[in-house]
């Protein structure tokens, strides 16, 4: 098991990165800002989901092997992309449809909050540079084995991760209840979809890999 000066350590560069402003960060905010903390919270367990599926494919050795595939490191990346796109479409469609009542819709693009946080967090060129390059760095001889070394680190990192997206997601919820009054303008009702745009950029652009 990796000693207590080693955790401390990856205590605080696991809190200094989910801190870093990123693809998760900005799909939470954006949906406890346009939707609620709520929505935004199963959005959250989403997102920590695809972070423990990082963790655990780290730990079994199949990390390394997706590291170092550059067609399924891309395949995940564009597929993640194209998700995204999709999402943003959807969701500024849905900002002009007027409901019953006469008043625009708030965005809410089809599919379970979860299913799209996961789908966010497991194209987040972001979280995967973090499994792929830093965290083996922590991995110490004579610690104990080096996959159950990364499964503990991966598993602090996912909750660190999901404390982390709590606050955000009740920040960002209480600057709703104060915007609650001016969310018909139009660059409020289609802030998700434009976040989703800016987050498919943001995966297309980051994360090269050469063969």
């Amino acid at each position: 098991m990796p000693d207590t000066s080693t955790m401390l350590s990856f205590a605080g560069v696991s809190l200094a990165f989910a801190l870093l402003p990123g693809p998760n960060m900005l799909f939470l905010t954006a949906t406890a800002a346009s939707r609620g903390p709520r929505p935004a919270w199963r959005s959250a367990l989403g997102v920590e989901t695809a972070t423990l599926l990082f963790a655990l494919l780290t730990a079994s050795g199949l990390g390394a092997l997706v590291a170092a595939s550059t067609v399924v490191f891309q395949t995940v990346k564009w597929a993640g992309v194209a998700y995204l796109v999709w999402l943003g479409i959807q969701a500024w469609r849905e900002a002009a449809r007027p409901t019953s009542s006469g008043q625009v819709a708030t965005a809410v693009p089809p599919g379970s909050d979860g299913r799209r946080g996961f789908l966010v967090g497991i194209s987040n060129p972001k979280v995967i540079l973090f499994f792929v390059a830093l965290l083996p760095q922590f991995v110490r001889p004579g610690a104990g084995p080096e996959w159950l070394q990364l499964l503990v680190f991966g598993l602090f990192f996912t909750v660190v991760g999901l404390a982390v997206d709590a606050v955000f997601c009740l920040t960002a919820g209480s600057v709703r209840r104060a915007l609650a009054g001016r969310v018909s303008h139009p660059v409020l009702r289609r802030a998700p979809a434009l976040t989703y745009f800016g987050l498919a950029g943001w995966a297309a652009f980051t994360g090269h890999r050469t063969a």
